[in-house]
């Protein structure tokens, strides 16, 4: 994951051998694939390097099967805290071969996750129990760890005073009947229009609702993984990515 979700307006185009200076042929590198709030990592073997675009192969081109086209990609530039951001261009399933195009280098500094996220299938509301008032919010995603909520700004009463405070969640999740109870410590918040803010947070819980959440996790994580497997096994049907889209 990302401290920010900044990316640099300038890319790797400005000098010839910036990006093959950083990336060589051969080298194995890890990529980081954002699918519905979850990131994989797929390690790939660099087989050529351009300016301009890079291509490589994967063992297991799956992970790489989301169903839109042109997606962004993530590459951890060794043991550094840095990382690139990318986009896949083209995609043969049958050869294990990718292509990846638009480098930048991102502004902020890269920080693995604690543990996985994933956002939900079908919409999740949450009550927000801020002070005395108790609001409506939308889960956007959510991990062991963190929470990102959707929450409209009206019902707050200072938005800019909630960085550092903490909040109160119920959480009903999917074939539950009782409410988890998390306490949820903000560590951001941002407005993603003139009414809604997203605001992310640590979360703690007790140990029966710790595993009710860690269920939902691994299921949801399923859910996506077969997803992926599901679109790969439909792209095998076509010579590249592309004959998909045109």
């Amino acid at each position: 994951m990302l401290t920010s979700d900044c990316v640099s307006t300038i890319a790797l185009d400005g000098a010839l051998d910036e990006l093959t200076s950083i990336i060589q042929k051969e080298r194995v590198v890890d990529v980081e694939i954002p699918i519905k709030g979850l990131m994989l990592r797929e390690s790939v073997v660099v087989s050529d390097c351009s300016p301009d675009h890079l291509e490589a192969q994967s063992s297991n081109i799956s992970h790489f099967c989301t169903g839109t086209f042109n997606y962004p990609l993530f590459i951890k530039l060794g043991r550094t805290n840095k990382a690139l951001t990318c986009r896949l261009s083209d995609l043969l399933v049958y050869s294990g071969k990718l292509v990846m195009n638009d480098f930048r280098i991102m502004d902020q500094t890269w920080k693995d996750r604690q543990s996985d996220r994933v956002q939900p299938r079908l919409p999740i509301f949450v009550s927000v129990v801020n002070g005395k008032k108790t609001v409506n919010a939308n889960l956007f995603d959510i991990s062991l760890t963190g929470m990102c909520i959707l929450l409209d700004k009206n019902n707050i009463e200072d938005p800019d005073k909630l960085m550092d405070s903490k909040m109160q969640i119920l959480l009903t999740l999917p074939t539950y009947k009782s409410a988890s109870k998390i306490t949820g410590h903000i560590v951001q918040c941002r407005h993603i229009s003139n009414n809604l803010l997203r605001i992310g947070m640590d979360i703690s819980m007790n140990s029966k609702d710790r595993a009710v959440v860690a269920h939902y996790l691994s299921e949801r994580k399923r859910e996506i993984l077969d997803e992926l497997f599901i679109n790969f096994t439909g792209l095998l049907n076509y010579r590249e990515t592309k004959d998909q889209y045109f």
